[in-house]
Order: C-alpha cells, then structure tokens, then sequence
C-alpha cells in the first residue's frame, strides 16, 4: 500500500515537473505540492496529505547558490591550528655570527633568519580560521533550493509522528521494516522537542541517524537520500524560514522597540505611587509619616536654604 501510494505521489511528480533539468530563473511546480502523510508505527498511508509552502519548496534550481552554501557549511568551523616559529620565538643566544666590518665577509643578521641552516621558515603558516563570508539572503535562498531539489528527486516522505510507546531498539527495528525499501541509511528530522524514548531507542542503529529542525542542514539533505520529516517538524521548518530567520526557534535577535511604541500612561492621583528604587520608596514613606504627625512644614523650614551665586550653590545654614 505504501509504494503505490509513493507510486502515484511520483507519477503526479512528474506531471506536474520534468526532471532537475529546468531554466534555473523558473519555478519547477506550476501548482502546488500536496505530500501524503504516512503512519510511522506499520508505515502505511495515513489518508491525509500535507500542502508544502511554495516560498520554500517551489523555488528556481541554482546549483551556484548549493555550492556556495555547502563550501561556507563545510569551512564554518574549520581552522589552521598549528604555526610555525616566528623569528622572535626561534630559539638562539641573540650574539652577531662575527663582527659587522673587517672581516672581508658578508654582513650577517640573525641566526635563525630564513635561508639559514635551522633557520625559520619565511612566511610560514599561522593560526588562522578559514572560514568565509556568505551574505544572509544568499544562505537563505540556497536552503531553498536544496529542499526545492529534495523534494523533486524524492528524498522526503511525511510521517505524523516519532514518538513511541517504549524506548527499546527492538521495538524500533520493528517498525522500520515497513520502511526497508528506502534506502539506508534513513535520516528522521523531528520536532525542536523530540521524543525522548525515540531517541533512547535509536541511539544504537546503525542504519539510521536522526536530526532536529535546528541541525538540519544543506549537508544533510544533500548526504541522504531518503529523508523521513514529521509533520510538526514541516510546519515548524516553514513557520521559522518564513520569518527569515536562520537560527531557528530560540535563537532569535531581540528586536528593540522605538521609543514610540512604547505606551504612555496618563498620571492618576488617586492611585498609590508605584515606585521602582528603593530609596524613593523610603523617601515617600518618610513624607508620607510626617505628613500624619504634622510636622512636615516644620521640617521644610528647617531645610538648609541654597542661594544661587553664579555657578556655586551655597548652602546657608539656620
């Protein structure tokens, strides 16, 4: 049941797009893609189908823009961690080889000067990172294309769920026989929250590799051909790449508000003051104390009284 519902999911495929082989500034799909979900458990059609984002699965094949993303993906991370002497950290006692004049030979510098024996080497490597710069809308448009791809070879399928009732292997290679035409080994993306006896019970196998919606990537779906996709892990993936945002669910910028947007509230006089330093609050209790006791003009008298003498405030006291 599952291959001829693959069988014709296929065959709509190729109706609606040819092949990889498209003008790279057209869109494949002429409609939109509606993909059928299957039941993880016994792997048969679940008889309800998902319709993909066309902004994310139906965008103009550039083989550039892969490339690209895949050398940044590949060197993001990677550095040069070893380095040669320089001539300030090669060992040497400092003294000339012999004196500078009368001796009818060359002038010599340092010891361990390139072109020397155990000299050090000239231009030498150093510590240094090689990773490399790609504009952001490059990146994003580039994951674009990769799921545009994968969904035209047909790599992905949607199942409704990953979680399990026990966290057994056993009980995992179970249910993945149903799963045995595909071609190992399978890649199952899950949720930003997977379930935890899932991955206790896939941690062992061989055959397959799980992954959640932030770490997956452009290396991923170019590595592996069959791609099992939750349906809570496809809207979450549209939800976050709709918002043009990379670093998914969690990892946001903070975005500051202008002074504008934020509400103005009118002064009440009935309502008791709400004040946020402690030392107003002690300041508005003393007020408010001698206030009962009556002795608050007393004590506004006996303020000591500053006069105003060009720049310097004097204070004079009663």
């Amino acid at each position: 049941m599952l291959q001829q519902c693959l069988k014709i999911f296929r065959f709509s495929f190729a109706a609606n797009t040819p092949s990889l082989a498209t003008p790279w500034s057209m869109r494949p799909f002429k409609t939109e893609v509606s993909v059928p979900i299957i039941r993880f458990h016994d792997a048969q059609p679940t008889g309800q189908s998902i319709t993909l984002d066309q902004e994310l699965f139906n965008q103009p094949i550039r083989r550039d823009l892969v490339q690209r993303l895949v050398r940044y993906t590949d060197l993001y991370n990677k550095k040069v961690t070893k380095a040669t002497l320089a001539l300030r950290d090669a060992a040497s006692s400092g003294a000339k080889n012999h004196p500078q004049k009368k001796t009818g030979r060359a002038r010599q510098g340092h010891r361990q000067r390139p072109g020397r024996n155990k000299g050090i080497k000239a231009h030498g490597r150093k510590i240094r990172s090689l990773r490399i710069d790609l504009p952001r809308k490059v990146r994003l448009q580039a994951y674009k294309v990769g799921l545009t791809a994968a969904l035209i070879e047909g790599k992905f399928t949607v199942i409704d769920t990953e979680k399990l009732n026990e966290g057994k292997t056993k009980h995992l290679v179970q249910l993945m026989k149903g799963f045995e035409s595909f071609t190992q080994p399978l890649l199952i993306v899950t949720s930003v929250d997977p379930d935890d006896l899932f991955l206790r019970a896939s941690r062992n196998l061989d055959t397959l590799e799980t992954c959640t919606v932030k770490e997956f990537n452009i290396i991923k779906i170019l590595k592996f051909k069959s791609i099992l996709i939750t349906k809570e892990a496809i809207l979450q993936l549209t939800e976050s790449l709709k918002q043009r945002k990379l670093t998914l669910l969690g990892e946001n910028k903070i975005v500051k508000k202008k002074y504008s947007e934020f509400p103005i509230e009118e002064y009440d006089p009935t309502k008791p003051l709400d004040l946020k330093f402690k030392v107003l609050r002690e300041y508005l209790e003393d007020f408010e104390k001698l206030k009962q006791e009556g002795q608050l003009d007393k004590f506004i008298q006996d303020m000591p009284k500053t006069k105003k003498v060009g720049r310097i405030n004097t204070i004079n006291h009663h």
